[in-house]
């Protein structure tokens, strides 16, 4: 819900998490354990951000779409454009960066516990964690050139 802001589509996440879940079932262990809590709410979390993409290249198929003549609609971004792509920026981050951070800052786990979990060394989850910030701000500021450069035509 916190990503969709649908009941609806947060459903469906839900039931395609499960069929990951299940298609890695292998991957789950001990059904109370944190680290188990912890993979499904990365699982989740990244089918929710799969629909939110899905869903956004809708909506501009629909934009381009609606094309008038040889008259093009103007680029308009909301708030919730910019806010998907920075989600788009996640979810394209590599897994081993997307996995560290989506454990750090939306299950709330400390470092060591992240490395218990991926059976990695606390200083391997600290470093992926710096390397995976700097590829964030990369992007965010390539998207900040795209906007401006947007504005700036207009």
């Amino acid at each position: 819900m916190d990503i969709l802001h649908d009941r609806y589509l947060a459903e469906d996440a839900v039931q395609n998490a499960f069929l990951r879940i299940a298609g890695n079932i292998g991957k789950v262990g001990e059904v109370d354990s944190r680290q188990t809590k912890s993979y499904l709410i990365v699982i989740a979390k990244n089918a929710a951000i799969d629909i939110c993409r899905k869903r956004n290249r809708q909506i501009q198929r629909e934009i381009n779409e609606g094309e008038v003549g040889e008259e093009k609609l103007p680029a308009v971004y909301m708030e919730t454009d910019i806010e998907n792509e920075v989600l788009n920026v996640l979810k394209n981050l590599p897994e081993k960066y997307r996995d560290i951070f989506l454990l750090k800052y939306s299950a709330d786990m400390e470092n060591s516990e992240i490395a218990k979990v991926c059976g990695i060394k606390e200083a391997t989850v600290r470093q992926r964690i710096a390397r995976g910030k700097v590829m964030i701000e990369d992007e965010i500021r390539k998207l900040e050139v795209n906007v401006y450069a947007a504005d700036r035509s207009n």
